[in-house]
């Protein structure tokens, strides 16, 4: 079957146009109507309006289909206290089509998968499973369902293998092979439908290379990744699409069949917020609310009160405020030396106010239970390892109780080593410690391996040590606050290798900390590399595109490799002058400060209010024009939002941008040097430290986001009362100042000290009284501390060294060697034996070592280092009037022209004299 992208061509203007060029439907011409949802995730209170809406579509519309690509289950606690029951029972009365499993869907275990199938009027999908003989229905691999004479192949592939507790997988397989799944089928989908489509729950990446290797479908409707794609992105002719997450929005897909020659011709998709909609299926709505109070006596019941609320916030960098409770809760539970628990359990944060078993339930969607292993030191090591480096992601992932750990990494973020301590003291790799998991992990969810004893399978459910831990704090009296403490620590060592071949080298660095206010020396580095790889008339990147730093020194590909974790890709397109500024401006406007790191493109951003206005905007040195049409390279994320999107695609297959960057820097025969601000610059304000180092001043200022901060430790703060200078200090906190001397206690920024950890050994005047006066960068989450401007759970420290006066570059002296046949006049110079004279006059064969009692050589006093103040007496040494010397002691000045006189006894003209005074 010839497929509509073969049609279309390279330059995809299908996307873009209605689905007849004259607007009306050919006679030959039928409109597939495809609504899709995905990664629902028990987000079903508002289902009953997208009922509605999709009924309405159905009763205006001649051929439709409503489908979902998976992960209805796990995230409301209504929906996952009834084992997903609830999502079963709106999808029949909404009259879902067809629909992939993902793999929550496996939660709740087999007995009630088997049950949600079973009750099911809808398809379940999955091509790439067997659920062999466990007593699981095997899911169909494909549905054909005739539209109203449209035949509508669906292949459905889920996540292999399913991310879901190895234990409620038991017996059953999962192809991980995409690709050949998709082709096994292609034959007999393409035999019995005029339309095929792929339903899958994989995420987006693999949907990307699904289509890259399989060219038959006619659209792919994905999910698992949650990404918002507002209109299909095409890859090698396939649209993909998807809705992000939580019900958020409706996906909307128009397909043109042509009945005589048995093509799709068109594709064309959007999304529909959910917020939007007004209508509601009443029948459906009756359900959800009948859920909902059957459950609000149970959920409803105030377990604590949290004034700072419960974040799952910073996870991926550190420890988290709802990670620390809920491990604290777990350790508290098992009592067990130490609790771990993944990030990927943590599904949502609790906002400040009180705390019920519904928010517990919310965050803990998945029914874990605890389990206890007896493990050795150098096996809780390895966990630690494995949970940083796994998959080469390079980010935390264990929350932590009990033990504290610093993980030491490269300039990549690439795993080198890790500190582990428990109760203040390091872990001893041959000890053994009690150590609380979530049954998840602890079973080999996610390839984690938890080597010991294992003492108790399990000592309850998840929700259950939460819920009596927050009860037993809030019986004494205690609120449920909880900060970001500095369990967790990443400390980077500049001198550790950088993984993977060396491509180039920098002398200045390259950073991105100062991106929000200028160019960067990573943003344009990045922006001129995709615009040499296409020859766009410009490159553009999101700030959210740009991160990290490359320190002076070499540059290796896995550095680059490094430091795009999102893996886009490139596109080029072709907009105008007036699209590029439009861009520019709302984002500058929205992101309050520069977006758009750029190549090719040089503007200013100029404050208005609250609002940015756009000036100086030149392409390559010239004004922009605004009717003009102009290439630009970008990622593929820019161009499948609406909001960045800036026109027609030319082309979609130059590859991820990290590689353009590898190959873009090996072709550099100099170091890779950029002046910051030199491209994008915001009026009024002034270039900042590369590095985003900030004084003590601007921290104060600013205090938001994680920075590093400079300054002097001038004291710290005990009982309530600033203590300056010497003193009886607190451990457990320092100020900081822009001046060793400041007594201002405005002008100081308050720093904790998380019990436990480095900086607080490193850092804290009561174990380190010397530390007074010193000057210091810090690095911590700048954020109110003793009701003022501070910085809390700083995760690394570095000495400054102070800056003291600069040495003189000793002289270089090379002269040609002296010849005793060589006449030389004054100012000539010589080398001879090692030494350098100057000849004071004219001189023929005078040794300059033994010049005669004319003196016609001086050595260059510029070639040797001079001692400071007078030295002894020397005999076979020529003193002028003014020179000092001493001897024995006493300082002795010459008079006049002298050799060899003893100061002490300088003859009847009284050459030297003493020196009294």
């Amino acid at each position: 079957m010839e497929k509509w992208k073969k049609w279309v061509g390279a330059s995809l203007v299908a996307l873009t146009l209605p689905f007849s060029v004259n607007g009306e439907a050919k006679a030959e011409e039928k409109a597939l109507n495809i609504f899709h949802t995905n990664d629902i995730h028990a987000s079903f209170e508002e289902y009953g309006k997208v009922s509605a809406y999709v009924k309405e579509k159905r009763d205006q519309l001649e051929h439709v289909l409503f489908v979902d690509a998976g992960d209805f289950a796990s995230g409301n606690p209504v929906v996952d206290l009834n084992f997903g029951k609830p999502m079963v029972d709106v999808f029949n009365l909404a009259g879902l089509d067809a629909f992939t499993i993902g793999n929550h869907e496996f939660d709740y275990g087999q007995t009630y998968l088997q049950e949600n199938m079973e009750d099911s009027l809808f398809p379940w999908l999955g091509a790439n499973m067997s659920t062999g003989d466990t007593g699981v229905e095997n899911p169909e691999p494909y549905t054909i369902i005739d539209v109203d004479g449209i035949a509508v192949g669906i292949l459905g592939i889920t996540q292999a293998p399913p991310a879901t507790a190895p234990a409620n997988v038991i017996g059953m397989t999962f192809d991980q092979d995409y690709v050949g799944t998709a082709l096994s089928y292609q034959d007999e989908l393409e035999e019995q439908a005029d339309v095929i489509v792929a339903l899958t729950h994989i995420g987006h990446d693999q949907d990307r290379r699904l289509a890259e290797a399989v060219d038959y479908f006619d659209v792919i409707i994905g999910g698992h990744s949650h990404t918002t794609l507002r209109q299909p992105v095409v890859v090698n002719g396939t649209p993909i699409v998807q809705t992000g997450s939580n019900l958020a929005n409706l996906g909307e897909l128009t397909l043109t069949y042509n009945d005589e020659t048995e093509d799709v011709t068109n594709v064309t998709g959007s999304l529909t917020a959910v917020s939007s909609m007004t209508s509601i299926d009443e029948e459906v709505q009756a359900v959800i609310d009948g859920y909902v109070e059957e459950m609000e006596d149970v959920l409803g019941k105030v377990v604590g009160y949290s004034d700072t609320g419960l974040t799952r916030d910073g996870r991926f960098n550190g420890d988290a405020p709802l990670g620390n409770f809920w491990t604290d809760a777990m350790r508290d539970f098992a009592d067990a030396d130490v609790a771990l628990t993944n990030n990927g359990g943590l599904r949502d944060s609790i906002s400040p106010g009180e705390v019920t078993l519904n928010d517990l339930y919310s965050i803990e969607p998945f029914a874990n239970e605890i389990m206890v292993i007896e493990m050795t030191g150098a096996a809780i090591e390895e966990v630690i390892a494995f949970s940083y480096s796994r998959d080469n992601r390079n980010q935390i992932d264990l929350q932590t109780s009990g033990l504290h750990y610093e993980i030491i990494t490269g300039t990549t973020g690439n795993y080198l080593d890790v500190n582990l301590t428990i109760g203040g003291q390091a872990v001893d790799e041959n000890e053994t410690y009690m150590v609380a998991v979530a049954d998840y992990i602890g079973t080999g969810g996610s390839g984690y391996q938890f080597e010991g004893e294992l003492i108790h399978e399990t000592v309850g459910l998840m929700t259950a040590a939460m819920e009596q831990y927050a009860l037993r704090l809030t019986d004494a009296g205690e609120k449920l606050n909880y900060y970001r403490e500095g369990r967790i620590a990443i400390k980077v060592d500049p001198s550790g290798p950088n993984p993977g071949d060396i491509i180039g080298s920098t002398e200045t660095g390259l950073y991105s900390a100062n991106k929000s206010t200028q160019d960067v020396g990573i943003g344009n580095l990045y922006t001129d590399a995709i615009r040499a790889k296409t020859g766009s008339d410009i490159g553009l990147l999101n700030r959210s595109s740009i991160t990290g730093e490359i320190p002076p020194g070499s540059i290796t590909d896995r550095q680059i490799e490094a430091l795009d974790s999102f893996g886009n890709a490139i596109v080029v397109v072709e907009t105008t002058g007036e699209r590029i500024m439009e861009v520019l401006v709302e984002q500058s406007r929205y992101h309050n400060g520069v977006d758009l790191q750029a190549s090719g493109l040089t503007y200013t951003l100029i404050p208005d209010g609250n609002r940015y206005e756009l000036a100086n905007v030149n392409v390559h040195g010239e004004p922009i024009e605004s009717q003009e049409t102009y290439t630009v390279a970008y990622n593929d994320y820019m161009h499948g939002t609406n909001f960045y999107q800036l026109g027609t695609v030319l082309d979609d297959s130059y590859g991820p941008v990290w590689q353009a960057v590898v190959d873009y820097v090996m072709d550099q025969t100099e170091p890779i040097n950029y002046e910051e601000g030199s491209r994008i610059t915001i009026e009024g304000s002034e270039p900042g430290d590369p590095t985003g180092t900030r004084t003590v001043a601007e921290a104060i200022g600013n205090n938001s986001g994680v920075y590093p901060v400079k300054g002097y430790i001038v004291g710290s703060i005990v009982n309530q009362r600033p203590v300056i200078g010497e003193g009886t200090h607190a451990a457990s906190n320092l100020l900081l100042a822009d001046s060793p001397n400041e007594t201002d206690r405005s002008k100081m920024l308050p720093v904790q000290l998380v019990n436990g950890t480095a900086v607080r050994n490193g850092l804290n005047l009561e174990s380190n009284p010397t530390n007074l006066g010193k000057a210091v960068r810090i690095t911590g989450s700048l954020e109110a501390y003793f009701s003022t401007p501070g910085m809390r759970a700083p995760s690394t420290y570095e000495w400054i060294e102070e800056e003291g006066p600069v040495e003189p570059e000793p002289p270089v002296c090379s002269f040609d060697e002296w010849s005793g046949n060589q006449v030389y006049t004054a100012g000539d110079r010589v080398e001879y034996n090692g030494d350098f004279y100057e000849a004071k006059w004219w001189t023929q064969g005078e040794n300059p070592s033994q010049s005669g009692q004319w003196d016609v050589w001086k050595k260059v006093a510029d070639c040797y280092e001079v001692p400071e103040g007078p030295q002894e007496w020397i005999k076979d040494q020529i003193y002028v009037a003014g020179d000092q010397v001493l001897v024995e002691g006493q300082l002795y000045e010459a008079k006049w022209w002298t050799q060899g006189e003893d100061p002490r006894r300088s003859g009847q003209w009284d050459v030297w004299k003493k020196v009294t005074e």
